[in-house]
C-alpha cells in the first residue's frame, strides 16, 4: 500500500477556538457566550460553557473528552477530525497525518512514510469496513 502523508497541522484547540471567539467587543469574532450555543454535541447534547471556552482559548488547563470536542467541531464549524488532531497536538504533542485508509497519530518528526506494519493494519481496516458495508 503506497501512502502519501498529509500532516493535518500544527494547530491546537486554542488555536481554533481564539480564531473564532474572543472578548467583548473582539472584531469580526463570536463571544465566548455566542460560540457556547453553537457547540452542541449532537450524539449526546453536551455544551461546553463559555468559561470553559474562554480557559481552552487561554490555555488554562481544561479536561477533554470526546464530547467536548465534537461540540467545537459544530460550534467552530470544522470538521471533526480537524478538532481531534488539535486536541491531540494540543494535549499530548502528537501529530495527525493523513495516509491512504486512514489517520495515524504519531510524534512530531516521526517517518510515516514508511511504516509497513501500519499500512497492513490500515488496509485490513479498510477492507473490514468495505465488507461492513457491502453487507448492508
Amino acid at each position: 500500500m503506497t501512502t502519501s502523508p498529509e500532516p493535518t497541522g500544527l494547530e491546537t484547540l486554542a488555536d481554533l477556538v481564539s480564531a473564532v471567539a474572543g472578548d467583548r467587543g473582539a472584531a469580526n469574532k463570536l463571544t465566548f457566550e455566542q460560540l457556547a450555543e453553537r457547540s452542541v454535541d449532537p450524539r449526546t447534547g453536551y455544551q461546553p460553557s463559555p468559561n470553559l471556552l474562554w480557559r481552552l482559548a487561554r490555555q488554562k488547563g481544561v479536561k477533554v473528552n470526546p464530547e467536548l470536542v465534537s461540540a467545537l467541531a459544530v460550534g467552530l464549524s470544522k470538521p471533526l477530525e480537524r478538532v481531534q488532531a488539535a486536541a491531540a497536538f494540543e494535549f499530548t504533542g502528537y501529530i495527525a497525518t493523513k495516509v491512504e485508509g486512514g489517520t495515524l497519530v504519531h510524534a512530531l518528526g516521526a517517518d510515516v512514510s514508511d511504516t509497513p506494519k501500519a499500512n497492513e493494519v490500515l488496509s485490513r481496516w479498510a477492507q473490514e469496513h468495505e465488507d461492513d458495508s457491502s453487507a448492508d
